[in-house]
Parts: structure tokens; sequence; C-alpha cells
């Protein structure tokens, strides 16, 4: 017997929000690259970059909401939602791919000085634009991975607000070359190559925490069993499973009943416990509830 809690919105809103990001990216991940080379910034070249990296995640992102998004089937009983934590985890492997050759690349400029670049203030300029396009991109993308409770839309999120942050240190760069310091916008390069790392390891540990079907903390455990126990006529539990999968938590159990209890009076026991678990688990919860018949 089961219960579960759905979420209004799907792939067409999914779709919608992640196109948006990608027309927006295209756009500054050409301006920025070409404003990089032209303006002499290897910070900017790194941060345009970044935005394209962005464009690969929106296209994970396209593939695996539309795939994710399907009902389940004879082959996927619990649904198609894995498809979104393999996404986040090739969006995680990108940014950690494109970070660590910023990376690499700043170090070498700053170890040999004749490779250093001048940025000038068209470069400053597109890097601040950056930064308010990708801040927007960033809430907008957040609200809908509210609404739709999707993990990979999550990520696409943080990616868009990854690339203001790195657009921030770029400008940052930019104005100390500006006011006299040379090595500043390799410095720069190298912060955005560590901060591109940093969010792909997170990433990274999300997704296959999710993958080997870690469940939910022991506090939210003895929170539920606390919860069962306390719902009138369930003598105990047993059993109690959880596992994460997208934006999605699925909980069964066996709870322990009065033999002397017609099925249908064990049965809206059953029912009082799954709601009361439904109703305390955050996002999108889907329960189970056996039962168990004990003599008194």
């Amino acid at each position: 017997m089961k219960m579960t809690k759905t979420t209004p919105e799907g792939w067409p809103v999914k779709r919608r929000v992640t196109l948006i990001g990608a027309v927006v990216n295209l756009f500054l991940s050409a301006g920025k690259i070409l404003g990089g080379v032209v303006g002499q910034s290897q910070a900017l070249v790194a941060d345009g970059v970044h935005s394209l990296s962005d464009l690969v995640s929106d296209a994970l992102v396209l593939v695996a909401s539309h795939w994710g998004s399907l009902e389940a089937d004879q082959n996927h009983p619990y649904g198609h939602a894995r498809i979104e934590t393999l996404a986040t985890l090739g969006v995680g492997l990108v940014l950690l791919a494109v970070g660590a050759g910023f990376l690499v690349d700043s170090i070498g400029r700053l170890l040999d000085p004749g490779r250093l670049l001048s940025p000038g203030w068209p470069a400053f300029g597109i890097a601040s634009a950056s930064v308010l396009a990708k801040e927007g991109l960033y809430h907008y993308t957040a609200r809908v991975a509210r609404r739709t409770e999707s993990v990979l839309l999550r990520a696409n999120a943080w990616h868009h607000r990854s690339d203001a942050l790195s657009s921030v240190v770029v400008i940052v760069g930019i104005g100390g070359v500006l006011a006299g310091l040379p090595w500043l916008d390799a410095a720069a390069a190298a912060v955005v190559g560590i901060m591109l790392g940093w969010v792909g390891l997170k990433l990274l540990g999300g997704a296959a925490t999710e993958l080997v079907d870690t469940g939910l903390s022991a506090r939210e455990l003895r929170a539920l069993a606390a919860t069962i126990d306390a719902v009138d006529g369930v003598r105990g539990h047993d059993r109690l499973r959880s596992r994460r999968m997208g934006g999605r938590i699925f909980v069964d159990m066996r709870i322990e009943v009065d033999a002397r209890l017609t099925v249908r009076e064990a049965q809206g026991i059953a029912t009082q416990v799954r709601q009361q678990v439904v109703d305390q688990l955050p996002g999108n919860a889907d329960v189970v509830v056996s039962l168990r018949a004990e003599s008194p």
C-alpha cells in the first residue's frame, strides 16, 4: 500500500528555463572569449570557457530532464529520476576538468611573467555585464528547481552562480592590472579554476552519494520512527528503510497492529501512518507501509 506526494510541474518548465539559460550562455561565452582575446585578459577567456561549459551542462539538463521526467515502466519501476543524477555527475566532471585546466595554465603564466596579459576597460565592462546576467539566471533556475524539486536543475543553478562569482573574481583581476598589478589577472584566472573545481567536486559528491542509495540521516529516521509510533493503533514497527532518487524520497516500513482488528481497521491505521510520514518528509515522497498482525 503506497502514498505519494507529487509535484505539479515537470518537463515543460524544466525545458523552458534550460533553453533560456542556454541562449544567455551562448551569447555570454562568445562575448567573454572574444572580449578576453581582444582585451588581453586570460581571466576573462577562462570565464568565457566557463560559460561555454554551461552550454554543455544545459544540453545535459535538457536530455536528462526529458528522460528523467518519464513515468515508471516495467524496466524502471521507481521511475527514471536517476538519469538526472547521472547527468549531475557529468556536470560535476565538466566543471572539475575545466577548473583544473585553468589552474594549470594560470600557474604557468604566473611562473613566466613574459606570458602575462594586459587587459583593459572593455574586458572590465564585459565581466561586469556577465555578473548581472548570470546572477539573474541563478535566481530564475533555482526558483524552478524548488518548484519541480529537481536536483539537476539545482546543480545547474549553482553552475550559473559559480559563473557569476568567477566573473566577480575576473573584475577584481582586471581592476588590479589597471591599477598597476600585471600578475593579478592570471591570479584571478587561477582562483576561477579553483572555484570551478570545488563546485564540480561538490556536485560529484552529491550525485555519487545518491547513486549508491544513501538514505535519510539517522536523525531524520529517528524523527520518522517517533511519528510512526505516535499513530494510534501502532504497536511498533520495523524494516524502516529509505532511499533518494532525484528529487524524490522513497520510504518503506512494516508496522505492527493488533491481530483482533478487522482488515479495514488495520488498513486505516496504515493509511494514517503513510499520511503522517508523507506530510513530514520534504519534497516528493513515496511511502509504502506493510502490516504485521500480532496477538495481544
